[in-house]
């Protein structure tokens, strides 16, 4: 549990340390996110290698640097979601091709008709687990840097609420869940989720989005007021914490079960009592697109 919170703490500063940098340029961020994005992608990489499934590593490596570029160098935010859209159409299309092309080589040097059966039963793989992982983690990932881009309060406000949420949401269901979780929630996907820890993260969610508010908004920090009205924005925070959190969590379950399925504790180890980058932005990310959306909607 010591490790766990020391990791827990430095995780923190590191980030508090970037976020504060983004007010010079939201490059530091997004240097942030490239190295959470390539972390995770050479997890995930690896756990599908495990699994006798291979991804198109070089492709899915340009994606994150390419996005960071041309997010800095477009102005019209809301355009970044349609290079989004393009680089994954992009990827697909090359993978699907190398699949094709290797597909047809494979056929043609075939020796025996069991051989044949067994190729074409592995026709597109590579583009099926290609795509998994630019699904899972680049896109949410991707759409938080794109968070990172809008305008410049509301980029703030954004990355620190879903970093608040997320971060309460889990801190609140690990301790409530340690010291008062009896009921297991769903066992046989999380073994050490319980309901009082499912419960516990609900309201540290709600808490981390109104603790948020509250500042931000009494202290005019970013200029808050200038986004709508009081009662409309503290709706807006209500929203996030409450939904923000159990999509958090749903995360949290995704994850636990991806890990079930891959027979593994965790994606890696590179933060003792925490495990790897999956293990730390597997419910982030996901709040991160939430509030994202929820932004879109309600203040831009």
């Amino acid at each position: 549990m010591l490790k766990r919170t020391i990791t827990g703490g430095v995780i923190f500063l590191i980030t508090l340390l970037f976020v504060v940098l983004k007010q010079f340029s939201p490059l530091f961020f997004d240097a942030y996110l490239l190295i959470i994005m390539y972390g995770a992608i050479y997890e995930m990489y690896k756990v599908h290698q495990m699994a006798g499934k291979q991804a198109d590593f070089i492709s899915i490596c340009f994606v994150p640097l390419v996005a960071c570029i041309i997010f800095n160098l477009e102005k019209d935010y809301t355009k970044n979601i349609f290079y989004v859209v393009l680089m994954a159409l992009v990827v697909m299309c090359v993978v699907l091709i190398e699949d094709i092309v290797e597909f047809r080589d494979n056929r043609r040097y075939g020796t025996t008709e069991k051989n044949i059966s067994v190729l074409n039963q592995k026709l597109f793989l590579k583009t099926r687990t290609t795509m998994a992982v630019f699904a899972y983690p680049i896109l949410p990932l991707l759409i938080l840097m794109v968070l990172n881009h809008i305008v410049y309060d509301l980029a703030y406000i954004g990355i620190i609420a879903t970093f608040a949420i997320s971060m309460l949401t889990d801190t609140c269901a690990y301790f409530v869940g340690r010291f008062l979780g009896k009921t297991k929630f769903i066992p046989e996907v999380s073994p050490n989720k319980t309901v009082a820890g499912v419960v516990g993260g609900f309201a540290g969610g709600l808490i981390g989005a109104l603790s948020c508010f509250f500042l931000f908004y009494y202290t005019d920090m970013f200029a808050l007021a200038s986004f709508g009205s009081r009662g409309l924005l503290i709706t807006v925070f209500i929203l996030i914490g409450m939904f923000g959190s159990l999509i958090n969590q749903l995360g949290d379950l995704i994850a636990s079960a991806y890990k079930r399925k891959q027979n593994i504790k965790d994606f890696s180890n590179v933060f003792p009592g925490h495990g790897g980058f999956m293990d730390r932005v597997d419910g982030l990310m996901f709040t991160g697109s939430f509030v994202f959306v929820v932004f879109m909607i309600f203040l831009v």
